[in-house]
Order: C-alpha cells, then sequence, then structure tokens
C-alpha cells in the first residue's frame, strides 16, 4: 500500500509543472501617451492578438490619463506554444503615431510586438511571469498652409511680377514638441505665378476657444509700384486638429495713372471758348 502511494505522489509531483505551466497568466499593461504633454481627450482602441491563451483577441478602449490605461489578461497561456503576441492601435484623427514602446524598447512598426523569438527593432521578449508593457506615443501632425499667388493683366504690360510676402502662424507648435505655444514668422518671394505651403508646424491641440485656435496670416510687398495687391491672406486662416489643411490667395492687378480727358460736352465747351477768344482776337487786331 506504501508503494502505491508513494507511487501516485510522484506522479501528482511530475504533473504539477505541467499544471502550472498550462495554467500561466501574461498581462499587457498597455497606455497611451500624447504629446507635448496636456488636458487631451481623444482615446484609441487597442487590441491585443495572441496565437496561444484565452482569449486570443481582446480589445479595449485607452486614453492619455493613467485611469484610463488597460491592463490585457490572458490566461491558460502556454509558454512553449507561444510564437508571438501583437498589440496595435487605432490611429487618432489629427495626430500621427511617434512610435511603439514595448517593454522599454521602441519599434520600428508602429506596434508592440513580443515574440518567442525576437528580431531587435521589431519585436521583443515576452515576460512570462510579470507583466509586460506597451506604450503608444502620438503627436500632432502638421497642418498645411498654402498661399498662392495670382497676377491679373495683360501679358503684353511691361511690369516687373518680383514680390515678396511675410507670413505669420500664432499658437503653433513646432519639432521640439514644447508645449509652449509660440508664434512664427517666416517669408518667401518669387516671380509671376507662384504657390507656397507651410507644413512645419502644428496645430494647439488644446484649442476650446476662438482665440486659442491657431491662426495663419500673410502680407504681399510688390517690387513694382504699378501693381496693385489684394492682400488676400490677410485676413487670416484657422486651423485645428481635426482640419489641417487650409489657404489663400493673393490676387495681382496691374494701375495705370492715365491722362485725363474731356467729355464730349467739355470739348465742345472747350471748343467755343477757343472760337470766342479768336473772334475778340481777329475784331482787336485787324
Amino acid at each position: 500500500m506504501n508503494i502505491k502511494r508513494a507511487f501516485l505522489t510522484s506522479v501528482a509531483l511530475l504533473m504539477l509543472p505541467g499544471f502550472a505551466l498550462a495554467q500561466t497568466i501574461v498581462r499587457f499593461d498597455t497606455s497611451l501617451e500624447l504629446v507635448p504633454a496636456g488636458p487631451y481627450t481623444q482615446t484609441v482602441t487597442a487590441e491585443l492578438t495572441c496565437n496561444t491563451g484565452n482569449p486570443l483577441v481582446q480589445d479595449f478602449e485607452i486614453g492619455p490619463t493613467t485611469e484610463d490605461k488597460v491592463v490585457f489578461v490572458v490566461d491558460n497561456f502556454n509558454l512553449e506554444e507561444f510564437i508571438s503576441c501583437t498589440i496595435t492601435a487605432t490611429s487618432v484623427s489629427g495626430f500621427v503615431a511617434l512610435g511603439a514602446i514595448a517593454n522599454g524598447a521602441t519599434l520600428a512598426a508602429g506596434s508592440c510586438v513580443y515574440a518567442a523569438t525576437p528580431v531587435e527593432g521589431e519585436s521583443v521578449a515576452l515576460v512570462g511571469e510579470g507583466d509586460n508593457t506597451c506604450r503608444f506615443v502620438m503627436a500632432p501632425d502638421t497642418f498645411e498652409y498654402v498661399i498662392e499667388k495670382e497676377w491679373e493683366f495683360s501679358n503684353d504690360v511691361d511690369v516687373s511680377q518680383s514680390f515678396s510676402v511675410d507670413w505669420t502662424c500664432s499658437n503653433v507648435l513646432t519639432a521640439t514638441w514644447d508645449s509652449d505655444l509660440q508664434t512664427v514668422n517666416g517669408g518667401f518671394g518669387g516671380n509671376g505665378d507662384t504657390t507656397y505651403a507651410v507644413t512645419t508646424l502644428m496645430p494647439n491641440p488644446w484649442a476650446d476657444a476662438p482665440g486659442e485656435f491657431t491662426t495663419c496670416w500673410a502680407q504681399e510687398f510688390p517690387f513694382d509700384s504699378a501693381i496693385e495687391s489684394d492682400q488676400g491672406c490677410s485676413s487670416g486662416v484657422t486651423f485645428a486638429t481635426d482640419d489641417l489643411e487650409g489657404g489663400c490667395v493673393i490676387v495681382n492687378s496691374v494701375f495705370f495713372e492715365g491722362i485725363p480727358t474731356l467729355s464730349q460736352y467739355g470739348l465742345a465747351i472747350m471748343a467755343l471758348l477757343m472760337l470766342g477768344i479768336g473772334f475778340v482776337g481777329f475784331r482787336r487786331f485787324v
């Protein structure tokens, strides 16, 4: 009897590692970071897909605050069958992905990939006991401010079509990701019809009042005094994270200061005056 109990005990001890392995629980601490820091309200849907465990696929909505993060839990995770797990995130309108950071490593594909055989820069090793981490980093996308120059006059008019334009954009973020909004100035010149675009700035992602939105405007300076400009970009164009395209048109025309002329009535009066002066002169000198 003792031999039988010893045999059963040995079998149970041998099976325990298998049961423990089959019941492994793997966790994925997943968060969203929007830069620069600010009071964001945007959210994304994060989806985890694994080739083993239960469930194989799960998704949650996450936001940019600590309270908005999610911890994916996969039960019955078999480390011997494990090939890979991937966490992806939907895009945010007006934002661009800067990268995904899995277990401290930034991955090029923009997703957090955990692999049994990791490849540097593409995937990382799975933490079987403890939490795996995944952080998606996104920032406001750049807007495009387009200034068009048009000339409206006959080609045979001999005037210079050279010009310079100064532009200004207020309440913008720069590529340094500084959370302080800035006013940025620039300029360009040309000759004839021209199109110019400002594409390196980001709009204010926290704007919720008219005076807080990003605004761009421009002023033209023609080189020829005969050129008139309607200054069509002086009123300003507004941009937001959900409205990243806008522009304006500056139209030029030619102004000539003509020679004053008389109307038909003026010519008739002038003729009568000349005749009267001639008549008086003829009577006096002849």
